[in-house]
């Protein structure tokens, strides 16, 4: 429900969903008709689910991926996310066990985050929202760290493999979000 009533913001961050379940189609149509019809959740009301949403009842790609909760029944999923990027390379994996919901602000974050790593060659430090502090690739020499220390590009360098600057979430959300 939290991923189709998000799926427009996500959307916008050039993030498609797909979602995968262990369940059949005929599991999947109740599913979907009871979160439509009769579920209401934290505002969440008339939820319609336009992502696909793939059956997978011989389990073959929930095993590939390592998504059977280990301990559980054999048709038990663990709730998974996978970051995937264009170039079909897997760059996250969050796994959630069957007893704890997912964190939707996490996991949007961490889609920007590493959007914002990829536009602008940058990593991101623990916690990181846009608008923060960013760190900057590592200077390579003690030579190279000095002359960004003196330099007057608004970065700071601590040391010579640490050094961060400030990228605006304006200039980031500006590179990142369809218009």
């Amino acid at each position: 429900m939290t991923f189709a009533s998000q799926e427009a913001k996500f959307e916008k961050a050039n993030c498609k969903l797909v979602g995968l379940s262990v369940d059949g189609l005929y599991s999947h149509i109740a599913w979907l008709r009871t979160i439509k019809e009769k579920i209401e959740y934290k505002g969440m009301k008339n939820v319609e689910v336009n992502f696909p949403l793939i059956e997978d009842i011989t389990m073959e790609v929930a095993k590939k991926y390592g998504m059977m909760m280990p301990g559980e029944s054999d048709t038990k999923a663990v709730r998974a996310v996978f970051f995937i990027d264009p170039k079909g390379t897997i760059r996250a994996i969050i796994y959630y066990p069957l007893s704890l919901g997912r964190n939707f602000d996490e996991l949007y974050r961490a889609l920007i985050a590493m959007q914002a790593a990829d536009a602008f060659s940058i990593s991101t430090p623990a916690d990181w929202q846009p608008g923060d502090d960013v760190i900057v690739p590592t200077a390579g020499s003690c030579g190279v760290a000095k002359e960004r220390m003196e330099s007057k590009d608004q970065m700071k360098c601590y040391d010579w493999f640490f050094c961060t600057k400030q990228i605006s979430k304006e200039a980031i959300y500006d590179k990142i979000l369809k218009k």
